[in-house]
């Protein structure tokens, strides 16, 4: 489907490119036809292609932009782990105990995994487009959360952070794909822990609508300014501030949780009052039938 908007939208510049030329070399000829000064179709054509023009620059420079902006993360995110892989594997060359040992293959270890999950995050760029990828069943997301927070467990004990989470009863089976959902209740759950300070709360509750759940994850962090919650889910956005307080995020995490809940046939957003007065992001799915 995005090759093909890529191909149309291709087809019609050429072909508004065309015209435009067509009108420039035979403009006497249609003005006299149409009793029009001579000046009118050279003016429109010139008009046109400053159009052309300007569209075809700001489009350069956007991608300009995207590469330079990927370059410099790919960068950051894969040297940062990778170097520490390095110094790792230099230090366990010295004698030490046993324990500093299993310390040092335990790091060596998470950042390899670290890795790992930068590049299945690339591929899933692809991935999450293509909806013949996806495998849905009825699942409880009750169990998806659970399995979710488990992961943060020491986060939120390092940070002190106040975990509340609703019990999520008597709620209907939803039709998703595990993996993809799974994917996406981490980034929210994830973000909340990395941007609340400590002694901050967290809550994750949903509300029961009549064909569709709303899930939402709501923390006392930094919250969002007008620009971010206007570019939160554009791929490789970061804000300022959450660029100093987690230097290695990529800032794709969100943009792909849109592209998931999108082939839900759902819905994902964020609302804030303003910095540092906390966010809360929502996902609404519809219930399987």
């Amino acid at each position: 489907m995005y090759k093909l908007k890529q191909i149309v939208k291709s087809l019609v510049f050429i072909s508004f490119l065309i015209v435009t030329l067509f009108l420039a070399l035979n403009h006497r000829d249609i003005a006299s036809t149409y009793n029009l000064s001579f000046w009118v179709i050279p003016i429109l054509c010139l008009v046109s292609l400053l159009d052309i023009g300007y569209k075809y620059t700001r489009l350069e420079l956007r991608t300009g932009k995207l590469e330079h902006e990927f370059t410099s993360i790919m960068n950051h995110t894969f040297r940062t782990p990778l170097t520490k892989v390095m110094w790792f594997a230099k230090e366990l060359e010295k004698d030490m105990p046993q324990k500093d040992r299993m310390m040092f293959l335990q790091n060596i270890e998470n950042s390899t995994t670290r890795v790992l999950d930068i590049i299945d995050l690339l591929v899933g760029i692809k991935d999450v487009r293509d909806i013949s990828g996806y495998v849905f069943q009825a699942i409880s997301i009750r169990e998806v959360i659970e399995k979710s927070i488990n992961k943060y467990r020491e986060e939120i004990k390092n940070k002190n952070i106040i975990f509340q989470v609703s019990t999520f009863s008597d709620i209907p089976l939803l039709s998703i794909d595990l993996k993809k959902i799974s994917f996406v209740i981490d980034a929210l759950i994830e973000n909340a822990v990395f941007y609340t300070p400590t002694g901050g709360k967290i809550l994750v509750d949903c509300v029961v609508k009549k064909r569709s759940l709303l899930l939402y994850v709501s923390d006392t962090g930094i919250g969002l300014t007008f620009i971010d919650k206007m570019r939160i889910f554009s791929r490789f956005y970061r804000s300022p501030r959450a660029t100093t307080i987690n230097t290695d995020g990529m800032g794709i995490r969100l943009y792909l949780s849109q592209q998931i809940i999108a082939r839900h046939h759902g819905r994902i957003y964020a609302k804030s009052k303003g910095k540092n007065m906390g966010a809360t992001f929502f996902v609404e799915l519809p219930f399987n039938k």
